[in-house]
């Protein structure tokens, strides 16, 4: 609940009359809005005078802003551990394979291995389209990769992280035999 004295500093105390109906519907709204009573008669107040409401709903919003990222923080945090994870794994697979694939290359042509890595674009070159049909099956295999780890609960996902390498890497080979 929005804290009035944080909200509009310091309060004072007035005592008012309220129909049932009305209490209910400043109840309701207050209850809505996450704020305590009076802020939510005071916010309505002002309002209905015509105050500068970005200056009202700020506050508010600030709360409620606030609220949700401390309910969430632990899994916000989790979910960005997981991301940076995955991502440094897959940084570190891609260069040790760059690095390995333009070594063999190297040592097959040492003299123009820059231009043997090139692929074309041309229609007529059959074994660059292999290798351009070839790249986009890999990518379709990491892509379905991808959408099973997205739906895959935050928990077992922790839980995948948190195994030791050896099984770690079990699992995700007996994953991709089962989704074929």
């Amino acid at each position: 609940m929005l804290n009035a004295q944080t909200r509009y500093g310091r309060t004072n105390k007035k005592m008012i009359s309220l129909t049932d109906e009305g209490r209910a519907q400043l109840q309701q709204y207050a209850d809505v809005h996450g704020m305590t009573f009076s802020a939510a008669i005071e916010t309505l107040a002002l309002m209905g005078m015509e105050a500068d409401l970005a200056k009202l709903l700020v506050p508010l919003l600030r709360d409620v802003v606030n609220k949700a990222i401390q309910r969430n923080f632990n899994r916000l945090a989790k979910l960005s551990l997981i991301g940076a994870a995955e991502a440094a794994m897959a940084h570190d697979l891609a260069s040790l394979l760059m690095m390995q694939f333009t070594r063999s290359i190297a040592i097959m042509n040492p003299d123009d291995f820059e231009s043997q890595m090139q692929i074309s674009y041309e229609p007529e070159d059959l074994l660059d389209a292999r290798i351009r049909r070839t790249h986009r099956e890999i990518c379709k295999v990491a892509r379905n990769r991808q959408q099973r780890v997205l739906k895959t609960s935050l928990q077992a996902l922790v839980e995948q992280l948190s195994l030791p390498v050896d099984e770690a890497i079990a699992a995700e080979t007996d994953e991709e035999v089962n989704d074929e």
